[in-house]
């Protein structure tokens, strides 16, 4: 017998007992709820795929999609069975998507390469600055290293980037695809390697070729003028910062916002609204049903003899499907219209629109399409949110009516008490989807906002009220020349969402940056929050324990010394912080430390602090009784060898010089990625990146640079 969603406002008591009749309880309940559990069941399979250490056969991802095909056709009944089919089909779908999206890697830097391509998106960066993907037909390199697509940097004051789908060639300095900054941190390789991408570089001389747009492309072209020329409109009637904010909000582009924007943005939890995800599908296609639907009701004939609840639907289903063309259908901004969809949908078919069984079919739905979500930072925030948002609603509508009911109090009382509920619910979501997106964003960032729940509970009025829908409107009108009056509405409402904003980053300790979450602790927590949401049985007190165990391994290991992967710079853990050796070299690496492990201090601050010796090119550190030398670039031509336990060089060593321990050089790095050596009551362990991503399709082998290909 099915359990209804309605009914999971608490753990339902169990009739067995003893613990055994405690599992058989929750057992019955929770086994004929599969569906629901199915999207934690694919993530499990997906993340125990992408773990693995070396890449599985192809026939394995075969062998298991039969298997699970099998239980779901012949043996469904056998819910143990079903269960386990589930998490062999994460595992399938991910292994099938790599080898559908496999590209071959450039496996060494690659100068004043010639390039003949399609391009395949453009999007601008800043002023002056674009990031351009390559679908490359032809490139002068090793025939085994040409990848699918490029993606490529251009850099001028005075630039007129291409057009999407035009063809093109060009020259460009290329590079392998990056690897992570330390060991087991977030690998930005791969998830390029999963847009096809095989190299990434910068542009040097770029030029247009004639010939006509493949009909792949033209589609996205034809969006992408209409988005520019949306744009233009929107900054027009809205000049200077406020209007390049009103652009992101529409079209998606963020570039020209000004820096200290986006830090006040962040400081105060503001800054997911500019990305076009869950909240702006929400308030679009949503005030569309609301606003159709009300139209329609104005006919009492429409209103009595038609399903307009259904056609208003439509409407906000086509609307959604627009916007998100039209914010060029970005990962985030399409399984929001996907999960908006389902809900639609089933307001089409006539079932509850806010269900765990909707996002279920929604998560299952992006997860068999792009397995590699499951490990992205916006796939797991939106979905801890909406899943908390999921199971709070239907004990919102219980608490609500226990608390408050529905009384003859007149149009002054009915009104009163839909805004205080209104203000109440509003605080009670910004709380729930903020802490439950949280947990990854703790993982995947370190950044916490612990003002947010204010900032977005005085600023989500605004947006859903003088924002979101006064743009949309302002869209609508464009074609008529009448978007004047709403963008003017919007631009008030925005420089409240401002004030807001700065208003609420000026408190003390508005933006820390704390050390990243383990994947341990992220993935207990992760767990407990959907023991805590999902069932509908006493399975529920899991949670407890998953709680202790995520507390337990909450934060990142401390490495002793941290080497950039190019030997540029190294840095020790002490007492203050990261101390690098060269407070000047390889800052980008240095920055993403400081991320990693918390550390909020300035880049002058860092500088100052003490920990390192240099001199002659050589810099010399003590950490536990173990002895840390690095050697410059400046020590190349000395050949003296410092006698320590652990030796790094900027240069090849070429066996010239040796740690006692430890020994790395410009070599090493070159193979293997950055490296982080921990020192504990005199044992030195070495792990790098390399060996933490293990050998998958996204991991390049490194090879000799060519003087001159042929």
């Amino acid at each position: 017998m099915a359990v209804a969603e309605a009914d999971s406002t608490w753990p339902i008591a169990g009739k067995g007992a003893g613990l055994s009749g405690a599992f058989s309880d929750i057992w019955s309940v929770e086994r004929e709820r599969v569906a629901v559990w199915s999207p934690l069941l694919l993530v499990v399979g997906i993340w125990t795929y992408f773990n693995l250490a070396t890449e599985p056969q192809a026939w394995v991802s075969w062998v298991l999609l039969s298997f699970a095909a099998a239980v779901v056709f012949r043996w469904r009944s056998n819910r143990l069975l079903l269960l386990i089919a589930i998490i062999c089909l994460g595992f399938a779908v991910a292994k099938l998507r790599t080898d559908w999206m496999t590209t071959s890697l450039l496996r060494a830097y690659a100068p004043n390469t010639e390039i003949n391509g399609h391009v395949a998106d453009v999007v601008r960066r800043s002023r002056g600055s674009y990031v351009i993907i390559i679908d490359v037909d032809a490139a002068k390199l090793p025939a085994s290293e040409i990848p699918n697509r490029i993606r490529l940097t251009w850099r001028g004051k005075k630039l007129e980037p291409p057009t999407l789908g035009r063809r093109v060639q060009l020259t460009a300095d290329l590079s392998p695809l990056p690897r992570p900054a330390a060991p087991g941190t977030f690998d930005y390789g791969r998830q390029l390697f999963f847009q096809s991408i095989g190299a990434t570089g910068r542009i040097k001389t770029l030029t247009p070729l004639a010939g006509d747009m493949p009909w792949r492309y033209q589609m996205r072209a034809a969006f992408h003028n209409l988005r520019s020329a949306i744009g233009e409109r929107i900054r027009a009637s809205i000049p200077g910062p406020l209007g390049s904010i009103a652009d992101a909000l529409v079209t998606g582009e963020r570039a020209a916002i000004p820096r200290g924007m986006n830090e006040s943005l962040q400081a105060s939890g503001l800054f997911h609204i500019l990305s076009i995800s869950g909240l702006h599908m929400t308030l679009v296609a949503g005030g569309v049903f609301w606003a159709s639907r009300a139209a329609l009701a104005l006919s009492p004939h429409l209103a009595l003899q038609y399903p307009i609840k259904k056609w208003a639907a439509g409407a906000a289903l086509f609307v959604g499907l627009l916007y998100m063309l039209l914010a060029d259908g970005g990962a985030a901004t399409e399984r929001s219209f996907l999960m908006i969809g389902v809900m639609f949908f089933a307001i089409l078919v006539d079932r509850p629109a806010i269900s765990l069984h909707n996002l279920a079919v929604a998560a299952v739905l992006i997860l068999l399409w792009q397995p590699e979500q499951a490990v992205s930072a916006s796939f797991q925030m939106s979905f801890l949110a909406v899943m908390g948002l999921a199971a709070f609603y239907p004990m919102w509508s219980k608490t609500e009516q226990r608390f408050w009911p529905l009384r003859n109090s007149g149009l002054i009382g009915l009104w009163s008490r839909r805004v205080v509920l209104l203000f109440i619910a509003s605080l009670l979501t910004s709380l729930i989807a903020g802490s439950l997106s949280g947990i990854a964003a703790a993982h995947h960032f370190g950044r916490v906002a612990p003002y947010g729940l204010v900032a977005n509970a005085l600023a989500l009025p605004v947006t859903g009220v003088a924002i979101m829908p006064m743009a949309m409107l302002a869209v609508l009108l464009m074609p008529f020349g009448l978007e004047g009056l709403p963008l003017s509405i919007m631009e008030r409402g925005l420089e409240v969402m401002m004030w807001i904003s700065d208003w609420v980053a000026s408190w003390q300790n508005a933006n820390l940056q704390l050390p990243l979450l383990s994947v341990e602790a992220a993935m207990f927590a992760s767990f407990a929050a959907a023991a805590l949401c999902l069932p509908v049985s006493r399975l529920r007190w899991l949670a407890l324990p998953l709680v202790c165990a995520a507390a337990y391994f909450t934060q990142v290991p401390k490495p002793t010394l941290l080497v950039d992967e190019r030997a540029g710079n190294v840095a020790v853990m002490t007492k203050q912080g990261l101390t690098p050796a060269l407070p000047g070299q390889a800052p980008m690496s240095l920055s993403r430390w400081m991320d990693i492990f918390g550390d909020n201090a300035t880049s002058k601050v860092v500088a100052q602090r003490a920990g390192w010796t240099c001199a002659d090119g050589i810099c010399r550190t003590k950490v536990r009784q173990t002895e840390i030398a690095f050697l410059s670039r400046a020590h190349e031509t000395k050949r003296t060898c410092p006698k320590v336990d652990v030796l790094v060089a900027a240069y090849p060593l070429r066996r010239m010089c040796r740690g006692k321990s430890v020994t790395i050089d410009r070599f090493d790095v070159w193979r293997n990625g950055a490296y982080a050596v921990f020192v504990d009551d005199g044992s030195v362990e070495v792990v790098n990146s390399k060996s933490e991503q293990g050998k998958r399709p996204w991991v390049y082998e490194a090879r000799a640079r060519e003087k001159k290909l042929k």
